[in-house]
């Protein structure tokens, strides 16, 4: 019984309906005897959810996955799709910026921990897209402040850009905007 919902779980999957895939996977988990099926279950589950968008789901499943099956060969992978899970909700620059932070600590942990997979790579290049959003944003609040002639917060804001992102597109006009900001308050020096 358990298998044929398994396998009902894959038809369900290669038809689309990954909502409906995800259902059985998780009830085909729960009655799986071996622990290797179940965990698979267990994934495949995630994956659907993640597939259809339903990020805070596939999220909760993978933790639980990470917690009921330490072991499995597939942990990797798993902490990689919650990475990938906060990582889709990065919208653009104007928008909150917590998917962000969020995706940028769990990209830094998997690097940590797993830095000779496969996924690795991928994550090092979202790394580098995720700080330039992040230097967007306060170069984005930095031109606010000049514009209203706010001079010591935008200081302030490309300082950050300039000391924690200096590998990003950002820093030129960073300095640029530094070095005229210190010329119109009259910081020559």
């Amino acid at each position: 019984k358990a298998l044929s919902i398994y396998q009902e779980g894959i038809k369900n999957m290669d038809l689309g309906y990954y909502f409906l895939a995800a259902k059985k996977f998780s009830e085909a988990e729960l009655i799986l005897e071996q622990v290797e099926f179940s965990a698979k279950a267990s994934l495949m589950a995630s994956y659907c959810y993640y597939s259809i968008n339903f990020y805070d789901e596939a999220i909760e499943n993978l933790e639980k996955f990470i917690k009921k099956y330490p072991a499995d060969k597939n942990i990797p992978y798993a902490n990689y799709l919650i990475i990938i899970s906060y990582y889709e909700r990065i919208l653009d620059k104007e928008k909150d910026i917590t998917p962000l932070l969020k995706s940028k600590e769990k990209i830094n942990i998997f690097l940590k921990e797993f830095p000779n997979t496969e996924y690795a790579l991928d994550l090092k290049f979202k790394l580098d897209l995720i700080n330039n959003q992040l230097a967007a944003k306060e170069m984005s609040i930095a031109r606010y402040y000049i514009k209203n002639e706010k001079w010591i917060a935008a200081i302030n804001r490309l300082k950050v850009v300039v000391e924690d992102y200096d590998n990003t597109i950002f820093i030129e006009e960073a300095l640029f905007r530094l070095v005229e900001i210190y010329y119109k308050i009259g910081l020559e020096d």
